[in-house]
Order: structure tokens, then C-alpha cells, then sequence
């Protein structure tokens, strides 16, 4: 069976598996004592239930407490691997009652399943493994040998999920042929000028690193303050930072989405994206305009959090504020770091970075010649066939910089479609998926698998 595509794909009991692992309050913390071990524990021990013939089908290690990785065996030893991952830690539920549902209830309303991991991404988690469940019921076997990884720690780093996961890969020489994780969504009138949905697949991830910007002064009374103080210079450095932004650039990730998406964009914006080196000036300055785009021409610098005086009528000794910076794919953090040191300096502040270790680098970009793009857009036309597949540069971060030295292509994607207020809901109140759009995101990963 290599071509599960054919038949009518049905999943009844989809939602009700994917409300139980909502019902685990799996918040993951750098701080053990905010975790619920419990929730964890729990989720883990039900998964066999939910899911018993992929357990008796498929082999299951643990690398670690938040780790999981299953493997399928394939029956061509000479083809590559693919590896398949999702995660099963979610972030706090913020304020309880601004929620319509309970966070953590898994209720089933009008169609629309709550809770906090129906969109990030136990959503892909439950969809990957009941398409293995079904698969297996149909009696297929993959031709190539696939993995599926599930990290318990994603939103704290995925230090003791996936790296674990990919620790225990490296470790049998594992070179897969390519890796999908979560990623862009299936845009959804978010572009006014593209005549299809737009699945916006993750080619490449944008580098990350959190960094102090410090400032110091002569303490003392407040009663008489100083022409230049630790606080006054540091609001002048962050000014100076926002004042001149990264320099703007087309990456080759944007190059390639800009000529696919002027095969599917009303004029002028067609002409415009089919020539986009000549147009290059405009496009940079266009896409300036809004955060969202801004964010796919440049490194970004968001002044997230501020410290000073530790009393309303004491001058601070030093002041400090927390610079999130996202990397654009060609560029360094030590670049970075060197840049904002150089406009910071004149006000006698410096930037360093906050954690030591943690700066994760710019991802490679990957190629959409290599045959896992095709795969993915194959089972895309199968399961979303009115999404138009694009490559795509992923801002936010995720579990792929782990399994960087183990796969030719790494993809970043989830298959929902996603409007600009359902993408609000992410990481806030009210995270919720409609039941259909679950069962079609299974319908994908089953497809995609059946090819493999």
C-alpha cells in the first residue's frame, strides 16, 4: 500500500485522542518545580492506550524523561531515513479567565476543540501518530525506515527532548534524507494579493540570541540627579538601536518565495515578484513597512525587558535592558553583537549576551530541489490541494537546530489552515482548532508517509 491517498481518509476518534493529551497540563519551565511531573508522566503512559498499534508496531526508545522517538523500519535499507517531529510541552495558560474554555479541558464545542496544545502542537503529535495508527491498520510498511520524535521541552530550549532525541541518532550514524517539524501554517487571507491559500513551508529558521544592553553610573540620592544617569544613557542607546535597524536583505529563501508567489499573485504584485532582483529596492522598502514582513528581510532587535534603581529615590549603579534578537540566515551573532556594541558605545553602554551557551545560530537554507520538498508538496496536493506551496523564512524558534548535523533537508510546517486571528491565539487565550481542519492535518501526515 503506497498510495493511502486514494481512499477516503476518516478519523472519528481524532479529536477525542487529542482532548486527552490536552487534558495534561504538560507546561513546561526552566524552573523544575513550576512543572507538573505528574502531567508528563501521565501524558506518556497514555499513549500506548490511545495509540496501540503504532506501540506494538513500531520501536520505542526514551533518550530522556521528556524524549521520545519511535521508529518505523523500512523495507529499503539503501534509502534514507525521514524523521518526523512534533512536541508535547506547551506554555503556561496565562490568565485563566480570559479563556471561554478551560485551558487544559480539551472541550469539544461547534466543531472547535480548546485547550492549550490544539495549535502548538500537540495537534501535530496526535495527527503524525494516528496517521501511523491507521496506516498500520491497513497493513503498510514504509519502504524507507521513519522516526518519530516528540520532545517534552520545546518551549524551555528542547535540551532535554530533542537534543536527547538527535544525542541518540548521532549515536547509530543516523543520516536522514530529511526532517519535517512545526512550522508555518496554511496562510489564509493574510496576503491580499495572493489568490490561493498559501502553505508556508519553513525552509530555513531564523537565528536566536537573548542579550544585555548595560549601562552604569554613580549611584546616589534622586533628589539630585546627574545630566547624564545609568537609566537616562540606556534609554538613549535603546533609541540609537531602533533608530537604525538591521540592513535589509534578500535572502535566498525570500528570492525563491517571491518567484513562486508571483506565479499566484494578481498585478502588479506578479510582475513585481517575477523580477524581484530588479525590484529589489521596492520590495525592501515595501516589505520595511509591517512587522511581519519586516521580520523576513532583516535581523530584528525587540527591547523586551528593563531593569534599573531598586527604590523609587535611589539612583541606579547600573541599568539594564533585555534585547531579544531574531538572526537573519547569512548573518552571525557575533556580527550582531559587534554592530550594536557600535551604536551603544557613545553612550557608554555595552551588549553582551544574556545566557552563555544559548545563542543558537541562523539555520542553513534548505533547497526546494531536494526530494523531501517534493514529498511534502505531494501529500500538501493530496490532502490541501487548494494551498499553492511556498518556502518560507520561520521567525520563531523551534526543535530543528537540535537535528542540524542530521539531516540534508530540514522542513518546518504544520498543516492547518491558519487565518491572522487564529495565529492570535497561539502562546494566548482561547487556543483552539476546528475538528476538520485536525482531521485534514492527520490526512496529510498519512499521505506523506504512505509515500515514503
Amino acid at each position: 500500500m503506497t498510495n493511502p491517498g486514494n481512499k477516503a481518509l476518516a478519523f472519528p476518534d481524532l479529536a477525542k485522542k487529542l482532548s486527552r493529551l490536552i487534558q495534561f497540563a504538560t507546561v513546561s519551565s526552566y524552573t523544575a518545580a513550576e512543572e507538573s511531573e505528574e502531567a508528563f508522566t501521565g501524558l506518556i503512559d497514555t499513549l500506548p492506550l490511545l495509540f496501540p498499534k503504532l506501540h506494538q508496531a513500531l520501536k520505542l526508545e526514551k533518550p530522556s524523561d521528556r524524549a521520545l522517538l519511535y521508529t518505523w523500519e523500512g523495507s529499503d535499507p539503501n534509502l534514507s531515513p525521514a524523521i518526523l517531529c512534533a512536541h508535547f510541552d506547551v506554555v503556561p495558560e496565562g490568565n485563566p479567565e480570559a479563556w471561554k474554555q478551560a485551558p487544559f479541558s480539551g472541550t469539544l464545542v461547534d466543531g472547535e476543540l480548546w485547550g492549550r496544545g490544539s495549535q502548538d502542537i500537540k495537534v501535530l503529535m496526535a495527527s503524525i501518530m494516528e496517521a501511523a495508527e491507521q496506516l498500520i491498520t491497513q497493513g503498510f510498511k514504509p519502504r524507507r525506515t521513519v522516526f518519530l520524535a516528540f520532545g517534552g521541552d520545546e518551549e524551555t530550549g528542547g535540551t532535554r527532548g530533542a537534543r536527547a532525541i538527535a544525542r541518540r541518532l548521532a549515536e547509530d550514524g543516523v543520516k536522514a534524507s530529511f526532517l519535517l517539524d512545526e512550522g508555518g501554517p496554511i496562510s489564509t487571507g493574510m496576503l491580499s494579493f495572493a489568490q490561493r491559500p498559501l502553505a508556508l513551508i519553513g525552509v530555513a529558521e531564523k537565528g536566536y540570541a537573548d542579550l544585555l544592553l548595560t549601562t552604569k553610573g554613580k549611584g546616589g540620592h534622586a533628589s539630585m540627579p546627574p545630566k547624564d544617569s545609568a537609566t537616562a544613557n540606556l534609554a538613549k542607546a535603546i533609541i540609537a538601536i531602533q533608530k537604525r535597524p538591521f540592513p535589509a536583505r534578500i535572502t535566498r529563501t525570500l528570492a525563491t518565495f517571491l518567484r513562486r508567489l508571483s506565479t499566484v499573485s494578481a498585478q502588479p504584485y506578479r510582475l513585481l515578484f517575477r523580477f524581484a532582483g530588479l525590484a529589489g529596492p521596492f520590495i525592501r522598502a515595501a516589505f520595511s513597512a509591517t512587522p511581519t514582513t519586516n521580520a523576513l528581510i532583516r535581523s530584528t532587535v525587540a527591547c523586551t525587558m528593563l531593569e534599573g534603581s531598586p527604590k523609587e529615590n535611589v539612583l541606579a549603579e547600573k541599568a539594564q535592558a533585555t534585547l531579544n534578537v531574531r538572526i537573519l540566515p547569512g548573518e552571525s551573532s557575533s556580527w550582531i553583537i559587534d554592530r550594536l556594541n557600535a551604536l551603544v558605545s557613545p553612550f557608554g553602554a555595552e551588549v553582551a549576551a544574556k545566557h552563555e551557551g544559548q545563542i543558537v545560530e541562523a539555520s542553513n537554507e534548505s533547497s526546494v530541489g531536494h526530494e523531501g520538498w517534493g514529498f511534502i508538496e505531494k501529500a500538501l496536493s493530496r490532502s490541501h490541494s487548494e494551498a499553492f506551496c511556498l518556502p518560507f523564512l520561520f521567525s520563531a524558534a523551534t526543535d530543528t537546530k537540535h537535528y542540524k548535523d542530521l539531516a540534508e533537508a530540514i522542513y518546518r510546517f504544520t498543516a492547518l489552515p491558519q487565518t491572522q486571528e487564529d495565529l492570535a491565539r497561539v502562546h494566548a487565550a482561547n487556543e483552539r482548532v476546528k475538528v476538520t481542519d485536525l482531521e485534514r492535518c492527520a490526512a496529510f501526515y498519512m499521505t506523506l508517509i504512505g509515500s515514503l
